[in-house]
């Protein structure tokens, strides 16, 4: 017979994760998830009230029983086997990222429509990255004001918040740059787009290569890096010794 651990899956864990920080309903449980784990662990949401009862089932959850007047709730906790087991899935190294983007199955598609359509697309991806910037600005807010829901948590947090926060910028200014580019493909020939695309993919491959060899200021991490100085070899020659 197996053992819980072998049965969990990465939902799972981020239930166990939940349950670690406070003791939650499992109404309490899928509002808190939502908030936390919408943008990058969606799926979380809708098997939280399946999968704490079977968590409790395995004895990784403790589920207490109370009531107010007629009115019953149950109120889950980690077990101290919940929390042994949480602790080995974060020795154990994550699965690669996946991302699921419409907005760019559409682009890869666009040929088959019209210029109208995937601007059409590429309005909604700014609307949907200006959605999670106004939320990443609330949450911003309430931490710099001292009174996010977990506080406490903001060493690790500030973390979550720096990847969405640049995460939502970049689809904001690639939507908003795609569709410029796109704006008068209509009155261009097939030979003509694609050439325009040639120099597109060259000029987003010297910005990718430029920032790759940029180098961070460990004393001030999220200041603009520069790029590496490269060698000179007319200064090399110049202070020759030979």
């Amino acid at each position: 017979m197996s053992s819980p651990s072998n049965r969990l899956t990465v939902t799972s864990y981020a239930i166990l994760g939940q349950l670690a920080l406070r003791p939650w309903t499992t109404y309490e449980l899928t509002a808190e998830m939502r908030r936390n784990f919408h943008y990058f662990w969606p799926r979380a949401e809708s098997a939280v009230y399946a999968e704490v009862k079977r968590l409790a089932a395995d004895g990784l959850v403790h589920a207490e029983r109370s009531f107010t007047g007629r009115r019953g709730r149950t109120t889950y906790s980690i077990s101290p086997a919940g929390r042994r087991v949480l602790e080995a899935w974060l020795d154990t190294p994550p699965k690669p990222y996946v991302l699921e983007f419409e907005g760019l199955l559409r682009v890869i598609f666009a040929r088959f429509g019209s210029t109208a359509q995937l601007r059409a697309a590429l309005t909604q991806t700014q609307g949907q990255a200006d959605e999670l910037l106004r939320m990443a600005d609330a949450i911003a807010d309430e931490y710099q004001h001292g009174r996010a829901p977990f506080q406490e948590q903001v060493d690790v947090r500030a973390f979550v918040f720096d990847f969405l926060a640049s995460f939502a910028h970049m689809m904001h200014e690639w939507a908003l740059r795609t569709e410029a580019e796109i704006a008068d493909w209509d009155d261009l020939s097939l030979e003509e787009r694609q050439t325009r695309g040639q120099q597109w993919l060259a000029a987003a491959a010297q910005v990718m290569r430029a920032e790759r060899s940029t180098t961070l200021d460990p004393a001030n991490p999220l200041a603009p890096s520069s790029p590496t100085p490269e060698p000179d070899p007319g200064r090399e020659a110049d202070h020759d010794p030979g």
